[in-house]
């Protein structure tokens, strides 16, 4: 995209789930650092707020993967970030001898699986369906988003449960290929959990709302605005995203040694 062109309000959107990310990875990093446990992070509003954050992130890239024309080349780049992550916490976690918990799916890996997997709906979305796309993937979504807890439902509202047998892959590869698809079985864990339901409806969403309504909604010139430095994170947001946490790391730790002190 020309810089002229360039939609200064995605990036805005997009630095502001990042810096929402900042915090939520440092409220994870304060228990293992310093200590520090903060009682808000078990609250329905953190929980709301983190939902907010992580959805945001995942809808706008969405968005974005239907207005850009590199999607089959981005999805691979996006989903090498999302394996060097989880590479590096599973070496992270070797090293403290299990004191740290890899990163299985993270949201890279969900975000760039997703960008694949909507190669083939660039021929099928059109302005016709996609709003039936649209309200499916929503519908989708919110009942998909206690999959990984056995049922589907609203919020805490189910409707009906999954068997049983989705949950219980002893097979590792299997048990893996049935948590990244979003039914992991009791042992499986990770830091940073986002499988492909319900997540990719969501990004599918927005995937559709481009094919929808997205040149009209880039015409308007509240596209234009941005919010420096908060634009800037949103436009490098891979790369921030893959050196925020062993910056938060360090720091945290450069401080614990005056506290321990």
């Amino acid at each position: 995209m020309e810089q002229k062109k360039r939609l200064y309000l995605l990036d805005t959107i997009r630095g502001m789930a990042i810096l929402g990310m900042f915090l939520i990875h440092i409220n994870y990093d304060l228990p293992t650092m310093l200590g520090i446990d903060p009682e808000y992070t078990y609250s329905f509003g953190y929980h709301v707020f983190g939902q907010l954050v992580r959805g945001t992130f995942i809808f706008l890239s969405g968005y974005c993967a239907f207005m850009g024309k590199k999607t089959l080349k981005r999805g691979l780049i996006v989903s090498a970030a999302g394996l060097a992550i989880t590479a590096s916490t599973v070496l992270a976690g070797i090293m403290t001898k299990g004191g740290f918990i890899p990163i299985y799916f993270g949201v890279l890996t969900l975000i760039g699986a997703s960008m694949l997997l909507s190669v083939p709906f660039r021929k099928i979305v059109n302005k016709k369906n996609a709003p039936v796309f649209f309200f499916a993937c929503l519908l989708c979504f919110f009942l998909t988003i206690h999959m990984y807890a056995g049922y589907a439902g609203i919020y805490g509202h189910p409707l009906f449960y999954y068997p049983d047998f989705l949950y219980k892959a002893k097979n590792p590869v299997l048990a893996m290929v049935t948590a990244f698809i979003g039914f992991p079985n009791a042992t499986f864990q990770s830091s940073d959990y986002f499988p492909l339901m319900p997540w990719f409806f969501l990004f599918m969403s927005g995937f559709s709302l481009y094919g929808w309504i997205g040149e009209k909604i880039n015409s308007l010139k509240i596209m234009k605005i941005r919010i420096e430095p908060v634009t800037f994170l949103g436009r490098y947001s891979l790369w921030v995203y893959l050196i925020h946490q062993p910056v938060f790391l360090v720091i945290l730790w450069i401080i614990s040694l005056f506290i321990k002190k």
